[in-house]
């Protein structure tokens, strides 16, 4: 598989979504970047099942950290069950559950105010799109 085919398929895999804020490209107004969730500096291999696509932002704030320790990660979004471990407040609040959704949400600063603003308009237009089909 070439680079660029390999991409696009890591792009589909996460719905041209950040694996790890859930921003889109069109919310980001520019195509991800491509992280190495085990990064190759640390052990990780250059193959689609390490790739997370990721928004700069996050990726930038990952970036070469790596752990295998339980309570010290950050979570895999296709690997881990994330409800089992960040949940989210009405205010758009991310919550640590577990030690490793706790680490998760900090390391990858997933509260900064943009992103807390995104849930919320996003809660606020499934709310409206909820409403609106009952009427």
């Amino acid at each position: 598989m070439t680079r660029r085919a390999g991409r696009s398929a890591v792009g589909q895999r996460f719905a041209f979504r950040c694996g790890y804020c859930g921003i889109s490209e069109a919310e980001a107004g520019a195509e991800l970047t491509v992280d190495h969730y085990q990064p190759l500096s640390r052990g990780g291999s250059d193959t689609p099942d390490n790739w997370v696509y990721a928004c700069h932002a996050c990726n930038e704030f990952k970036g070469e950290f790596w752990s295998a320790d339980e309570a010290q990660r950050i979570l895999h979004p296709l690997r881990d069950d994330l409800a089992g471990h960040v949940s989210e407040r009405e205010d758009g609040l991310l919550e640590g559950l577990t030690p490793a959704g706790r680490f998760h949400i900090e390391r990858l600063h997933l509260n900064r105010s943009g992103l807390r603003s995104h849930r919320r308009e996003r809660r606020d237009r499934k709310s409206t799109r909820l409403n609106s089909s009952h009427i």
